[in-house]
């Protein structure tokens, strides 16, 4: 009978200790997300140009916010490469235009697939996204090439979209 009474006071005793650390682990991270239970993070909306052509000055935007919130005090940085050639990458600082809005100027001289990335950060919170885009009509049918391989996984093929690889 003693070594009954030891043994439901000593699972007692551990059932207690294991819901008490259960439900400290449970609640330790309830601060650092938001209502749908997601980590702080930046929401980030780039925009490209509606016209591009080689020349003439292109304008890129991106909208930044925060819990749906605009971020006006971000840290935003524009940079531009010609597509497989990111050691040609070009930086431009983000302008400020309020509500949480961030525009870059540019201008593209030649016809060619690029790349636009923009770097983000706000306090310890840091997006980077990139987008292709395509200035002249062999380059876009090059771009459109590039998406439908990248969607459906296939390798390059040949004919023009074979010099991908510079």
């Amino acid at each position: 009978m003693n070594l009954f009474r030891f043994s439901v006071r000593g699972t007692a005793v551990v059932l207690t200790m294991m819901a008490a650390l259960f439900l400290s682990a449970c609640t330790a991270n309830l601060g650092s997300t938001d209502e749908h239970g997601l980590l702080p993070h930046l929401t980030v909306d780039m925009r490209l140009p509606p016209e591009l052509s080689p020349g003439s000055p292109l304008q890129f935007r991106v909208t930044v916010g925060q819990r749906g919130a605009p971020v006006d005090s971000a840290r935003v940085t524009f940079e531009f490469w010609p597509e497989g050639s990111p050691e040609q990458r070009l930086e431009i600082a983000g302008v400020s235009g309020g509500n949480g809005l961030y525009t870059a100027e540019h201008r593209m001289n030649d016809e060619g697939v690029y790349v636009v990335r923009c770097r983000v950060t706000s306090g310890p919170l840091e997006a980077m996204p990139a987008k292709r885009f395509a200035i002249g009509k062999e380059s876009v049918l090059r771009l459109a090439s590039l998406e439908h391989q990248q969607s459906s996984n296939q390798p390059a093929s040949g004919g023009s979209s074979g010099g991908l690889h510079h």
